[in-house]
Protein backbone atom coordinates (compact mmCIF):
# COMPACT_ATOMS: atom_id res chain seq x y z
CA UNK A 1 0.00 0.00 0.00
CA UNK A 2 1.24 3.55 -0.72
CA UNK A 3 2.50 6.02 1.87
CA UNK A 4 1.77 9.73 2.13
CA UNK A 5 3.56 12.43 4.15
CA UNK A 6 1.12 14.83 5.79
CA UNK A 7 1.67 18.56 5.16
CA UNK A 8 -1.34 20.02 6.96
CA UNK A 9 -2.94 18.84 10.19
CA UNK A 10 -6.15 16.94 9.57
CA UNK A 11 -8.41 14.86 11.78
CA UNK A 12 -11.49 12.73 11.32
CA UNK A 13 -13.79 10.46 13.31
CA UNK A 14 -11.17 7.72 13.60
CA UNK A 15 -7.85 9.38 12.70
CA UNK A 16 -5.67 12.41 13.46
CA UNK A 17 -2.65 13.39 11.36
CA UNK A 18 -0.05 16.04 12.15
CA UNK A 19 2.34 17.71 9.67
CA UNK A 20 5.28 15.40 9.00
CA UNK A 21 3.40 12.19 9.77
CA UNK A 22 3.97 9.36 7.28
CA UNK A 23 0.79 7.34 6.87
CA UNK A 24 0.08 4.13 4.99
CA UNK A 25 -3.27 4.41 3.18
CA UNK A 26 -5.19 2.69 0.42
CA UNK A 27 -4.68 3.47 -3.26
CA UNK A 28 -7.94 5.43 -3.40
CA UNK A 29 -7.15 7.44 -0.25
CA UNK A 30 -3.66 8.26 -1.48
CA UNK A 31 -5.07 9.55 -4.77
CA UNK A 32 -7.39 11.88 -2.79
CA UNK A 33 -5.06 13.13 -0.04
CA UNK A 34 -1.76 13.47 -1.94
CA UNK A 35 -2.77 16.68 -3.70
CA UNK A 36 0.42 18.60 -2.91
CA UNK A 37 -1.30 20.74 -0.26
CA UNK A 38 -2.61 18.39 2.39
CA UNK A 39 -0.11 15.59 1.72
CA UNK A 40 2.36 14.22 -0.80
CA UNK A 41 3.30 10.72 -1.85
CA UNK A 42 6.17 9.27 0.15
CA UNK A 43 8.40 6.23 -0.06
CA UNK A 44 8.65 3.56 2.62
CA UNK A 45 11.20 5.68 4.53
CA UNK A 46 8.93 8.74 4.55
CA UNK A 47 10.85 10.74 1.94
CA UNK A 48 8.59 12.73 -0.34
CA UNK A 49 8.18 11.34 -3.83
CA UNK A 50 8.56 13.96 -6.60
CA UNK A 51 5.28 15.63 -7.48
CA UNK A 52 5.64 14.45 -11.05
CA UNK A 53 5.03 10.85 -9.96
CA UNK A 54 1.94 9.34 -11.54
CA UNK A 55 -1.12 9.18 -9.33
CA UNK A 56 -2.23 5.59 -8.97
CA UNK A 57 -5.64 4.10 -8.43
CA UNK A 58 -7.49 0.83 -8.56
CA UNK A 59 -9.89 0.29 -11.44
CA UNK A 60 -13.45 0.18 -10.07
CA UNK A 61 -15.66 -2.86 -10.41
CA UNK A 62 -18.73 -2.05 -12.54
CA UNK A 63 -21.73 -4.39 -12.37
CA UNK A 64 -24.80 -4.15 -14.65
CA UNK A 65 -28.42 -4.46 -13.56
CA UNK A 66 -28.38 -8.17 -14.38
CA UNK A 67 -25.38 -8.74 -12.11
CA UNK A 68 -22.94 -9.16 -15.00
CA UNK A 69 -19.50 -7.62 -14.41
CA UNK A 70 -18.83 -5.15 -17.23
CA UNK A 71 -15.47 -4.84 -18.98
CA UNK A 72 -13.81 -1.56 -17.86
CA UNK A 73 -11.94 -0.07 -20.83
CA UNK A 74 -10.58 3.00 -19.04
CA UNK A 75 -10.93 4.64 -15.62
CA UNK A 76 -9.42 7.61 -13.84
CA UNK A 77 -9.93 10.12 -11.04
CA UNK A 78 -10.66 13.71 -12.08
CA UNK A 79 -10.36 16.80 -9.91
CA UNK A 80 -13.70 18.63 -9.75
CA UNK A 81 -15.16 21.70 -8.10
CA UNK A 82 -16.74 20.96 -4.70
CA UNK A 83 -20.54 21.05 -4.42
CA UNK A 84 -22.11 24.34 -3.35
CA UNK A 85 -23.03 22.98 0.08
CA UNK A 86 -19.63 21.34 0.68
CA UNK A 87 -17.62 22.38 3.73
CA UNK A 88 -14.41 22.53 1.70
CA UNK A 89 -11.60 20.20 0.75
CA UNK A 90 -10.58 18.80 -2.59
CA UNK A 91 -13.12 16.77 -4.51
CA UNK A 92 -12.61 14.15 -7.20
CA UNK A 93 -14.88 12.16 -9.47
CA UNK A 94 -14.37 8.80 -11.14
CA UNK A 95 -14.48 8.80 -14.92
CA UNK A 96 -15.16 5.27 -16.16
CA UNK A 97 -15.58 3.88 -19.69
CA UNK A 98 -17.11 0.41 -19.96
CA UNK A 99 -17.81 -1.92 -22.86
CA UNK A 100 -21.56 -2.50 -22.94
CA UNK A 101 -22.64 -6.01 -24.07
CA UNK A 102 -24.59 -6.09 -27.33
CA UNK A 103 -28.28 -6.72 -26.93
CA UNK A 104 -29.67 -9.82 -28.65
CA UNK A 105 -31.52 -9.25 -31.89
CA UNK A 106 -34.86 -9.93 -30.18
CA UNK A 107 -33.99 -8.17 -26.92
CA UNK A 108 -34.69 -4.67 -25.70
CA UNK A 109 -34.76 -2.14 -28.50
CA UNK A 110 -37.12 -0.01 -30.57
CA UNK A 111 -39.51 -2.94 -30.81
CA UNK A 112 -39.50 -3.62 -27.06
CA UNK A 113 -38.42 -6.70 -25.16
CA UNK A 114 -39.13 -10.10 -26.61
CA UNK A 115 -41.71 -12.27 -24.89
CA UNK A 116 -39.75 -15.01 -23.04
CA UNK A 117 -42.35 -17.61 -24.10
CA UNK A 118 -41.87 -16.67 -27.77
CA UNK A 119 -38.10 -16.89 -27.47
CA UNK A 120 -38.35 -20.29 -25.78
CA UNK A 121 -40.57 -21.70 -28.55
CA UNK A 122 -38.65 -20.10 -31.40
CA UNK A 123 -36.57 -22.49 -33.47
CA UNK A 124 -32.96 -21.53 -34.29
CA UNK A 125 -32.70 -19.80 -37.66
CA UNK A 126 -36.29 -18.50 -37.58
CA UNK A 127 -37.79 -15.08 -37.00
CA UNK A 128 -40.74 -14.25 -34.74
CA UNK A 129 -43.19 -15.52 -37.36
CA UNK A 130 -41.43 -18.87 -37.79
CA UNK A 131 -40.09 -17.99 -41.25
CA UNK A 132 -36.64 -19.28 -42.16
CA UNK A 133 -33.85 -16.73 -41.91
CA UNK A 134 -31.33 -16.30 -44.69
CA UNK A 135 -27.90 -17.49 -43.54
CA UNK A 136 -25.09 -15.87 -45.57
CA UNK A 137 -22.57 -18.46 -44.36
CA UNK A 138 -24.43 -21.07 -46.42
CA UNK A 139 -24.18 -19.12 -49.70
CA UNK A 140 -21.61 -17.70 -52.07
CA UNK A 141 -20.71 -14.02 -52.37
CA UNK A 142 -22.87 -13.66 -55.47
CA UNK A 143 -25.87 -15.30 -53.84
CA UNK A 144 -25.59 -13.12 -50.73
CA UNK A 145 -25.35 -9.91 -52.77
CA UNK A 146 -28.28 -11.02 -54.93
CA UNK A 147 -30.40 -11.61 -51.83
CA UNK A 148 -29.45 -8.23 -50.39
CA UNK A 149 -30.69 -6.53 -53.57
CA UNK A 150 -34.29 -7.27 -52.47
CA UNK A 151 -33.95 -7.06 -48.66
CA UNK A 152 -35.20 -4.12 -46.62
CA UNK A 153 -32.85 -2.17 -44.37
CA UNK A 154 -33.49 -4.24 -41.24
CA UNK A 155 -32.95 -7.56 -43.01
CA UNK A 156 -29.93 -6.25 -44.92
CA UNK A 157 -28.36 -5.10 -41.66
CA UNK A 158 -29.00 -8.51 -40.05
CA UNK A 159 -27.44 -10.37 -42.95
CA UNK A 160 -24.42 -8.05 -43.11
CA UNK A 161 -23.83 -8.34 -39.36
CA UNK A 162 -24.12 -12.13 -39.56
CA UNK A 163 -21.65 -12.16 -42.43
CA UNK A 164 -19.24 -9.88 -40.54
CA UNK A 165 -19.38 -12.14 -37.48
CA UNK A 166 -18.86 -15.23 -39.63
CA UNK A 167 -16.86 -15.47 -42.84
CA UNK A 168 -16.48 -11.67 -43.16
CA UNK A 169 -15.72 -11.83 -46.88
CA UNK A 170 -14.12 -8.69 -48.29
CA UNK A 171 -16.29 -8.72 -51.41
CA UNK A 172 -19.41 -8.36 -49.25
CA UNK A 173 -17.94 -6.12 -46.55
CA UNK A 174 -16.90 -3.44 -49.06
CA UNK A 175 -20.48 -3.25 -50.36
CA UNK A 176 -22.01 -2.64 -46.89
CA UNK A 177 -22.68 1.10 -47.23
CA UNK A 178 -23.97 0.74 -50.79
CA UNK A 179 -26.29 -2.14 -49.84
CA UNK A 180 -27.75 -0.31 -46.83
CA UNK A 181 -28.28 2.87 -48.84
CA UNK A 182 -30.16 0.94 -51.53
CA UNK A 183 -32.22 -0.89 -48.87
CA UNK A 184 -33.25 2.39 -47.26
CA UNK A 185 -34.31 3.72 -50.64
CA UNK A 186 -36.47 0.64 -51.29
CA UNK A 187 -38.22 0.86 -47.92
CA UNK A 188 -39.83 -2.11 -46.13
CA UNK A 189 -40.53 -5.12 -48.35
CA UNK A 190 -42.75 -6.88 -45.83
CA UNK A 191 -42.37 -10.09 -43.88
CA UNK A 192 -44.01 -12.31 -46.48
CA UNK A 193 -41.78 -11.13 -49.30
CA UNK A 194 -38.67 -11.54 -47.16
CA UNK A 195 -39.69 -15.02 -46.04
CA UNK A 196 -40.38 -16.10 -49.63
CA UNK A 197 -37.00 -14.80 -50.73
CA UNK A 198 -35.22 -16.67 -47.93
CA UNK A 199 -37.15 -19.83 -48.69
CA UNK A 200 -36.22 -19.59 -52.34
CA UNK A 201 -32.53 -19.50 -51.44
CA UNK A 202 -32.93 -22.32 -48.92
CA UNK A 203 -34.44 -24.55 -51.65
CA UNK A 204 -31.39 -23.87 -53.81
CA UNK A 205 -33.08 -21.42 -56.13
CA UNK A 206 -30.30 -18.97 -55.51
CA UNK A 207 -32.39 -16.00 -56.49
CA UNK A 208 -30.29 -15.49 -59.59
CA UNK A 209 -31.61 -12.81 -61.94
CA UNK A 210 -33.23 -14.07 -65.15
CA UNK A 211 -33.36 -12.30 -68.50
CA UNK A 212 -36.34 -10.00 -68.83
CA UNK A 213 -38.71 -10.83 -71.66
CA UNK A 214 -41.49 -8.67 -73.02
CA UNK A 215 -44.23 -9.07 -75.62
CA UNK A 216 -44.56 -6.05 -77.90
Amino acid sequence: MPHIRVLEAVAGADFSWAPGDVVEVSEEAAAVWADGHRAVFADDDGAAVPASSERRHLVPLIVGEDGQVLDVVDAGVLDVEPPEDAAGGNWVRWSVTVRVPCLPADGDGPGGAADPADVENQEPGQNDEGAALFDPDQHSNREVLAYLETADEEEALRVLDTEAAGQNRAGIAKMRDQVLEAARARGPVGLQAGAEKAADFSRGGGGEPVPETRSW
